[in-house]
């Protein structure tokens, strides 16, 4: 009966939890590991978070959220009830995380039965959810996981995205595509195919965004890794996502614009790939020149 009501819970939030998600392996509402998983198969391009409007009657919880979210800083929204050793032990956690990295990391602690909280919980509908229920929120107001378990602080670090993940996430989020190349200095047709990346971007009129990610950059290890894209490689590796947050296209090495363009708009049919599935679209083949 629990994990009926746990999954009904998932799926009546999902329209603001989910983003695109399958392409980067966040497993949201798995039983196994306390995330969020999307399921449907016609699963539509998901929003970001709507943050509440700071009023002169917000609760404290709100404006803590917003003040942080205003600085550049990460936000876990952190719903409790007191009581429950399990809700302790989560915030144990996230204490110790944020004395460590308060520059950067906040945590916004919410009762969940105290009435002056309602207007979170309420926005949220986490008036039923599973606690502790913990959602981590970018500077963009965008959640980027969920998790409804005790976890470490090691596990919440490796859900803070890199920068570049975290912009290809608030495109995402905002239903465009997102054209992602990987490339350093030092290849010889990097300028070439980063060059044609940006003439895609600029023929896809809004409808999708180009982001290039140095291989060398420290800060994106984990998302390069994510990706499966060896950091050695001696070509540029491009990704092409839709509207509908599916791969579409991969491309090892040289690429044209209308791959890029084609692959950004092309539209995969229900069943395709679906949410939660593990898979991708095979990507479009390269037109002859």
């Amino acid at each position: 009966m629990r994990t009926h009501t746990r999954n009904r819970w998932g799926y009546g939030i999902i329209g603001v939890l989910v983003m695109a998600m399958i392409f980067f392996n966040l497993n949201f509402w798995n039983k196994e590991n306390g995330c969020v998983q999307a399921q449907t198969q016609n699963q539509k391009p998901a929003t970001p978070i709507q943050v509440l409007q700071l009023q002169a009657n917000s609760s404290k919880a709100t404006q803590s959220l917003m003040q942080a979210l205003s600085a550049g800083k990460f936000a876990c929204l952190f719903f409790y009830e007191a009581g429950n050793a399990d809700c302790e032990t989560m915030e144990k956690n996230l204490d110790a995380y944020a004395r460590k990295n308060k520059k950067d990391f906040e945590v916004v602690k919410v009762d969940r039965k105290d009435p002056n909280n309602s207007d979170v919980v309420n926005t949220l509908g986490t008036q039923n959810a599973p606690i502790p229920l913990t959602l981590l929120v970018d500077p963009s107001s965008a959640i980027v996981a969920a998790f409804t378990k005790v976890v470490t602080p090691d596990e919440l670090a490796q859900a803070i995205p890199s920068p570049k993940k975290t912009e290809t996430l608030k495109y995402m989020q905002q239903g465009k595509g997102v054209i992602l190349c990987f490339s350093s200095k030092k290849m010889s047709s990097c300028k070439d195919i980063q060059a044609c990346c940006s003439q895609a971007e600029t023929q896809l009129g809004g409808k999708a965004e180009y982001i290039n990610v140095d291989l060398s950059d420290s800060k994106e290890a984990n998302f390069i890794k994510e990706l499966k894209v060896d950091p050695n490689t001696l070509v540029p590796v491009t990704f092409v996502i839709n509207s509908q947050g599916q791969v579409t296209g991969k491309y090892d090495g040289e690429v044209q614009v209308t791959n890029l363009v084609e692959a950004a708009t092309k539209v995969v049919k229900s069943g395709c790939c679906p949410p939660g599935s593990g898979k991708t679209c095979p990507p479009p083949q390269p037109k002859k020149k």
